[in-house]
């Protein structure tokens, strides 16, 4: 019997203990807690044994996971360990990585990211589509795709990456008219074909304001949409990571800084492919130090 399919339910099930419950396992893994619980109940089934005791509010280790709970700690940390072994040789790194993301990547922060990772890793061949459309992976040939929003029942390993919100920009020039949510019911909403017609923005204090302007350009380019603001033209609801550089720098202005949309993830999208899941795994790493640990 090939048992190399139960690497992956082991170091969850170690996760899981390590955490003390499956909401907190999979909040670090990156998974659903349904997932993450029909993994160890599918190890359980394999092995025969019940390894965890459920409750509402806790777990505990029955007799056969404490005996258990060793060898899958040393499965994991043997793993990871030869897994930062090699990342530490970058250069060890070769392939393809074929990367799809939303065009609100388009910033300067996921530019120096994608720099960094192509002078690190000079073995790999990258390629990166930013579209707004979903792609299906198998037919695009796509190795990574980088999702703003729950993947839902995507079939593919997923990591949450961090959690984002949307804010208000617009250029300097607007700043002055736009002194709470309404006021942007009478101004020009440029959105990307994703975002409904309809936004519910949320004040600090918990207050609710949805806005439908009248007037709407949908354009299906971040950058273009970035572009038209310059302009003086309109206003736009952006990822809050994706504009930091450009809020600090003034470029964009965020004129209702007490306005949220309500927070969303991000999550990376990984298709099983031998050395491209390796390579793309690495590049998250990237991501993450860059968008999340990073300035």
């Amino acid at each position: 019997m090939n048992n190399l399919d139960l690497l992956r339910p082991v170091a969850v099930f170690q996760t899981v203990v390590a955490q003390g419950s499956f909401r907190a396992a999979a909040d670090s893994l990156g998974l659903s807690p349904p997932y993450v619980s029909q993994m160890i109940s599918d190890l359980e089934a394999r092995l025969g044994r019940q390894l965890l005791y459920r409750s509402t509010r806790k777990i505990a280790l029955t007799e056969a996971g404490e005996a258990f709970l060793p060898h899958a700690a040393a499965i994991a940390d043997a793993f990871q360990s030869g897994l930062d072994s090699m990342r530490r040789e970058g250069s060890a790194l070769r392939g393809r990585l074929r990367v799809t993301a939303p065009t609100v990547a388009s910033g300067p922060r996921f530019g120096r990211v994608v720099a960094q990772f192509a002078r690190a890793h000079p073995n790999v061949a990258l390629d990166i589509t930013l579209d707004d459309t979903v792609l299906n992976p198998v037919a695009a040939r796509v190795d990574l795709a980088i999702r703003i929003g729950d993947p839902g029942d995507d079939p593919r390993l997923a990591r949450k990456l961090f959690e984002t919100r949307g804010v208000v920009c617009c250029g300097p020039e607007h700043a002055e008219l736009i002194k709470d949510a309404k006021d942007l019911n009478g101004i020009l909403w440029l959105r990307t074909p994703t975002m409904p017609r309809k936004m519910p923005l949320y004040a600090e204090d918990g207050r609710e304001t949805v806005i439908a302007p009248s007037r709407q350009l949908v354009v299906n380019s971040a950058p273009m949409i970035r572009a038209v603001l310059a302009e003086g033209d309109g206003f736009a609801i952006f990822p809050e990571f994706s504009v930091s550089d450009a809020l600090a720098d003034k470029t964009l202005c965020n004129p209702l800084p007490e306005f949220a949309t309500a927070t969303v993830p991000a999550y990376a999208l990984f298709t099983e492919r031998r050395t491209e899941l390796t390579n793309a795994r690495a590049f998250v790493d990237a991501l993450v130090k860059g968008l999340v640990q990073g300035p």
